[in-house]
């Protein structure tokens, strides 16, 4: 689906396993002029699907954002479409080969670049005058996530075992070039008056020349979270892993504590964002299972062994027991 609305939350899972919730607010805008994608591709015939996560966010003070947010997802989806699914099978009896990380990553960018001339055709079909819209999509393959972003709407990768976040995307802004460059710090550019200014971005004139395409290994309970600004431009780094590492597997409240967050702070702006627990339910309740009967265990060991420990008389035994 891809949307574009005042305000709303939704969430869901996949067969293949991981789960999300999506959630986007108009907060104190006029227009809500962020969009969202979710859905799955078969790259390989009656094989697992591949779930697509994406947004889009229009830019601010240009023509109708949220129509281009809307198209840069729709052309975005239909080129990795046909790119992943339907190329392969033209012509084939046969089942098609896995798609590898490296194959993705190419349809991925690739994908990019023909939204970008979709939106700049768009824009000059109808006379506008100027017109453009962020994006991020992350396709989840297996224990991977393949990435490609335009703007600064980010992806963050919580390490649920590390306890620590990692922002994937870099943002192409221009705060976003001085803080690569170490002319400024994390906290300078979330400030920077070039935080808004961006170099590249679905409808510009050109294309970065280092492609934004990014590839990192996930584990069970890992989250992404893919937003827009109006969620992750006013908080620090150190708040949201605070608030990503208090999630413990309920998305909605989590999602809800980010808006809130960024509000608190006087942010505005459109806010949008999914996040994703990655892991098999199945082996989420098998880890608890385990969990509980080794916990079991413990407590009739402690209940059966018996008291080895020396009697002490007519005084303190000295230091304490952990037990």
């Amino acid at each position: 689906m891809i949307s574009s609305s005042t305000s709303g939350t939704a969430s869901g899972s996949f067969a293949t396993g991981g789960r999300y919730v999506v959630k986007s607010e108009i907060n104190h805008r006029d227009d809500n002029e962020d969009s969202f994608l979710i859905t799955e591709l078969t790259p390989v015939l009656a094989g697992p699907v591949l779930p697509v996560l994406a947004i889009a966010d229009g830019m601010g003070g240009l023509e109708h954002g949220g129509d281009v947010s809307r198209e840069a997802l729709r052309r975005t989806v239909l080129a990795l479409l046909e790119s992943i699914q339907i190329e392969p099978r033209l012509n084939r009896s046969d089942t098609a080969e896995p798609m590898t990380v490296e194959v993705l990553q190419k349809a991925l960018w690739g994908a990019l670049e023909q939204a970008n001339a979709q939106v700049r055709r768009m824009v000059q079909a109808n006379g506008w005058h100027t017109a453009g819209s962020t994006i991020v999509v992350a396709l989840l393959v297996g224990e991977t996530v393949v990435a490609a972003n335009l703007g600064d709407s980010p992806l963050f990768h919580y390490d649920a075992t590390g306890q620590k976040l990692v922002k994937i995307t870099r943002d192409h802004s221009v705060a976003g070039v001085l803080l690569r460059a170490g002319m400024i710090s994390p906290e300078m550019a979330r400030h920077h008056e070039g935080r808004s200014r961006l170099e590249f971005f679905v409808g510009a004139p050109s294309l970065p020349r280092e492609i934004s395409v990014y590839n990192r290994p996930l584990h069970q309970g890992d989250l992404l979270l893919l937003c827009t600004d109006g969620v992750s431009g006013s908080l620090s780094h150190e708040r949201l892993t605070e608030l990503l590492a208090t999630a413990g597997g309920d998305l909605e409240r989590t999602a809800d504590a980010l808006i809130k967050a960024g509000r608190d702070l006087g942010e505005k702006d459109n806010q949008t964002l999914i996040l994703w627990w990655h892991g098999s339910e199945q082996t989420e309740r098998q880890s608890a299972d385990a969990g509980e009967t080794s916990t079991v265990a413990q407590m009739v060991g402690a209940v059966e062994q018996p008291d080895r420990s020396p009697t002490v008389s007519g005084g303190d035994t000295g230091d304490g027991m952990a037990v």
